[in-house]
């Protein structure tokens, strides 16, 4: 791209992407050439940024060889050595517009010599990192934990006060972001080091958080996070099969086991859930709803019409019981009916036009011939039915 050419932001992050990939793909193939002469590597990388993309921001300047600079340490061979790394971060921190922007070099630092077992070096480039991205705190008490133990396993060392030291450390880094409640995913940088052992190093922990501290929800909370995050079906039902036996009662919990029964289709294992959350929490308007989402799902009448009553019963506007009766018949695929409640809705409620009209447009295309516009239509009008309802009867 010649200099002073005008591109759409999307274009334009585009080209840097394929830029990045060019690269990435030199370091795969050229490791040991990047590593004995980084100087002239990161040069290269700077050229080619600048020439290229000249205009663009610092923070996404930044983030570039924040990316160039995590795939060094991973592919070059002095990747897992504390002083190959320091030298990478020297020559990508030269590179970069802001000299604060240091802070990310050494949290990736931190993560490859994690992964490379270099676990003392580990801790000294996370520092202090953990109140920015909660995943960090977890790597550091597991470069703790890990500590310790090679401490207990040396012969004589079960009685280590050094491994025992090690052991409170890790401890209380867990304490720590209990305290805190970092967020998670804040860091990106961090998912540039996300593998096998990074990933194993968060659960590890996870689980033992939850061995020392039984009672503590946000452990379970931020696994659940993680897994719904990551796609990873296995850890989030094994956080939630633990939640829902320790926190029984905990309707936070019991929401989240409700909509992964429903992702899986698992309508009896969904059903116990409502009728467990209706006998814990039994004024609560939201089982009832989940009730009736539930029915609406399966086409049943006689359970659509029993938690309507339900819903009528405690309060649930008039409105919304009107949009669900809607939305109940276009997914049983009876359109006169469907429409008669439209007409009706539309009719008592003027104020809903702003949303019934797009709802009318995806009810049309489902009742149309055309199997695959019905089936993609159907999906969005349910999606965003329960949307609306989530909102109005302000469930999470």
């Amino acid at each position: 791209m010649a200099r002073g050419e005008n591109l759409t932001d999307a274009i334009q992050y585009e080209k840097i992407d394929m830029l990045k990939n060019d690269l990435l793909s030199y370091i795969d193939r050229n490791s040991d050439k990047v590593n004995s002469n980084l100087p002239v590597f990161f040069a290269h990388v700077i050229s080619a940024l600048d020439n290229g993309f000249s205009t663009i921001d610092d923070a996404t300047h930044d983030e570039f060889i924040d990316g160039i600079a995590s795939a060094v340490m991973e592919k070059v061979s002095s990747g897992g050595d504390p002083e190959g790394i320091e030298k990478i971060i020297s020559n990508a921190a030269r590179c970069k517009r802001k000299s604060s922007s240091k802070a990310s070099l050494r949290i990736l630092a931190g993560i490859s010599l994690l992964r490379s077992g270099s676990y003392k070096e580990s801790l000294e480039y996370l520092g202090d990192y953990s109140r920015y991205d909660s995943r960090i705190g977890f790597y550091r008490a597991f470069c703790f934990y890990k500590l310790s133990s090679e401490e207990k396993n040396r012969v004589g060392g079960k009685d280590s006060q050094t491994g025992k030291d090690y052991e409170m450390a890790a401890r209380e880094q867990l304490i720590e972001l209990v305290k805190t409640k970092p967020p998670m995913y804040r860091v990106r940088q961090v998912d540039y080091m996300t593998t096998p052992e990074t990933e194993n190093a968060f659960w590890f922990m996870i689980k033992i958080a939850l061995w020392w501290f039984p009672n503590e929800q946000w452990f379970i909370s931020t696994g659940i996070q993680k897994a719904k995050k990551d796609g990873n079906d296995e850890k989030r039902m094994e956080m939630l099969n633990i939640a829902t036996v320790r926190f029984y009662s905990d309707l936070n919990f019991l929401r989240e086991a409700y909509h992964l029964k429903i992702e899986k289709k698992d309508a009896v294992g969904a059903n116990g859930l409502v009728q467990q959350m209706m006998q814990q929490y039994p004024e609560s308007i939201e089982p009832v709803y989940f009730g009736m989402k539930l029915a609406l799902l399966a086409n049943d009448t006689p359970s659509y019409t029993k938690y309507r009553n339900m819903a009528q019963e405690k309060g649930m506007p008039n409105y919304l019981i009107q949009l669900l009766d809607f939305a109940f018949f276009v997914m049983k695929g009876q359109e006169t009916e469907a429409f008669a409640h439209y007409n009706e809705a539309s009719r008592r409620f003027r104020s809903l036009k702003y949303y019934l009209s797009p709802l009318e447009y995806l009810a049309r295309d489902i009742f149309s011939s055309d199997d695959t516009r019905a089936q993609q239509a159907k999906k969005v009008f349910m999606e965003s039915v329960d949307l609306y309802a989530l909102k109005i009867i302000q469930i999470k």
